[in-house]
């Protein structure tokens, strides 16, 4: 009995362990994150961050005012202008567009460590999940991983080009993208609900059967809009020629993008991936595409960031007049309206008369704005007329000279003749040209006798951010700078006001302001570039030498600092650093 006892209240207290773990699990409830509910009139950024996503989810963005589209879609890529082509031209130009614009290719490392700026909410550094939407950490990367949208292997089957695009792949549920494979996006009619993991547990990710993935309808147009993307950006070229090959549908499709409309996460988004890859995603600042593009209507009663769906957007009101240098916005959304114009120079006029030595200058001026340029002409070199005049004969005993007269400048130029049965051994040396006088070989023989021949055309100036490369001349068609520019960027640089390579950037520029400055200028802010010194060295030593671009970024700075410090001419950065990090 006594042994009994003691076995049912073994019993007992494991039905207490078991009760106590069911109740536990049984209080983690499935948390369907997909609400349905969207803030139409939620509060969006004034300004979005090119640097941490600032937007906000589930917030319907409805103007595009405030990131870097109105500078993006210009001359014959605005809507107005695309809007009237045919279906087949419109993706062309689309492709075209985001192709050309798209000049730093990302890296699958990219995709991982750039997560925390691209798919952040509120700049907080998180990285929001796609399907589950949970805002997980850096450091849960066991738990997510890179999702790509459109599947490899109904794609490029890579993790290059269209496979490692910033636009195209997001951070995702590691169980929920197992689940999600390569199955098409459509429609499941009561399919199987997948949950997240370590760390989403408990997220709704979305329903699947044995065909088709459907994310739950607050992510359904971010898919739609992405697979858009590598649709039209890449295409054949990296194996998404079609988009039923990841679609149940283009009807499908384009149901999903008017379910779930473009949020100001998305839209921010699209501005730090420009930021750091170049081009934008069109669909995200312009929805209307996705109907265009297959030629169908598109839907009056969405709301888009553009506004174009529901009647064209803005009343656009024209602020001041388009200028040479400056494009005339809409005073209401910043939008532009009449592209900046350009200069028109007239056909000059020669300001500086070349000489036989010396170059000439020709000024061409602006018949809109007056602002002028100028055009090196080169030196005319002498022109001898008559030739050789003999002055003396040399003799055995005795040298003799010669001389010739410049029928131009009548310069004279004297050589000796060296004694009757001298052989002439001559040196040579050669004068390369420069950007404003001619190269020349010289031959001189040791009995003083010289000649010049070889002679090369001068080299017109290879300006490249400011500044000639080879001489370090200014260009006259780039912006001028003064001493309060260079402060206030120096400034603006000690407050931490930028960061990552919007802060190199930064850097750089205010070594190009530096060299504009005139002596006295320089001299009157000595203690600031004494501080872009420090800030560079600090820079330097924060660069993550574990990542290979950054790597090349912060051999890149040293070499700035020893040119910075040494006082050379700072164009010569530039040359060192090349385009590779501007």
């Amino acid at each position: 009995m006594k042994i009994h006892l003691k076995l049912l209240a073994l019993f007992l207290m494991l039905l207490m362990v078991l009760q106590s773990t069911v109740v536990t699990t049984f209080a983690i409830v499935p948390i369907e994150v997909d609400t349905g509910i969207y803030q139409a009139a939620g509060t969006q950024p004034s300004k979005y961050s090119s640097q941490y996503n600032s937007g906000q989810r589930d917030v319907v963005a409805t103007t595009l005012s405030g990131t870097s589209a109105d500078s993006y879609y210009t001359g014959s890529y605005t809507y107005d202008v695309l809007s009237e082509k045919s279906s087949s031209e419109i993706k062309s130009a689309l492709t075209t567009l985001m192709t050309k614009t798209h000049t730093y290719t990302s890296s699958y490392n990219d995709c991982h460590y750039k997560a925390d700026r691209t798919d952040c909410e509120n700049e907080d550094g998180s990285v929001s999940l796609i399907y589950t939407k949970y805002s997980a950490t850096m450091s849960q990367w066991n738990g997510w991983n890179r999702e790509h949208v459109w599947p490899q292997s109904l794609g490029g089957n890579n993790t290059s080009g269209g496979g490692a695009d910033l636009h195209h792949i997001r951070p995702s549920d590691a169980v929920v993208n197992s689940t999600r494979g390569n199955k098409k996006y459509g429609n499941t009619n009561g399919g199987t609900a997948k949950y997240g993991s370590n760390p989403a547990t408990g997220c709704l990710g979305g329903y699947y059967n044995s065909t088709y993935f459907e994310p739950v309808d607050s992510v359904k147009g971010d898919v739609a809009r992405i697979c858009l993307y590598v649709y039209v950006r890449w295409g054949s070229a990296w194996g998404a020629d079609s988009i039923t090959k990841v679609f149940q549908s283009v009807d499908v499709l384009l149901d999903w993008c008017e379910l779930d409309p473009v949020d100001t996460w998305e839209l921010g988004r699209n501005e730090v991936v420009q930021d750091i890859q170049g081009n934008r995603n069109v669909f995200i600042d312009y929805p209307e595409y996705a109907w265009l593009i297959f030629g169908e209507e598109v839907p009056t009663s969405m709301t888009t960031p553009s506004g174009e769906a529901s009647g064209g957007g803005c009343d656009h009101v024209g602020g001041a007049a388009a200028t040479c240098t400056t494009a005339q916005k809409c005073t209401i959304c910043g939008t532009t309206i009449v592209d900046k114009l350009g200069h028109s120079y007239n056909s000059g006029s020669v300001t500086t008369q070349p000489t036989c030595l010396t170059t000439g200058v020709k000024t061409y001026t602006c018949t809109r704005c007056n602002t002028t340029k100028t055009e090196t002409i080169k030196a005319t070199g002498h022109s001898w007329g008559e030739g050789w005049i003999i002055d003396k004969e040399a003799t055995e005993t005795e040298t003799g000279s010669k001389h010739r007269i410049c029928a131009t400048c009548d310069f004279v130029e004297t050589l000796t003749i060296p004694l009757v049965g001298h052989e002439h051994k001559y040196e040579s040396v050669v004068t390369p040209p420069s950007c404003t006088n001619e190269g020349y070989t010289t031959h001189t023989c040791s009995c003083g006798d010289s000649y010049k021949d070889s002679y090369k055309d001068f080299l017109d100036h290879n300006y490249q951010n400011g500044f000639c490369l080879s001489c370090g001349a200014h260009d006259p068609d780039a912006p001028s700078y003064t001493k309060n520019d260079f402060v206030n960027l120096i400034n603006a640089l000690a407050n931490n006001n930028y960061s990552g390579e919007s802060q190199y950037n930064k850097i750089c520029e205010a070594v190009n302001i530096y060299n504009f400055l005139s002596a006295d200028d320089k001299a009157s802010v000595n203690e600031q570039y004494y501080t872009l010194v420090s800030i560079v060295n600090a820079y330097n030593g924060e660069v993550n030498s574990a990542n290979e671009h950054n790597k090349e970024l912060s051999d890149a700075l040293s070499k700035m600092v020893i040119i910075i410090t040494a006082s050379l001419v700072p164009y010569a950065a530039y040359t060192l650093l090349g385009k590779k990090y501007l």
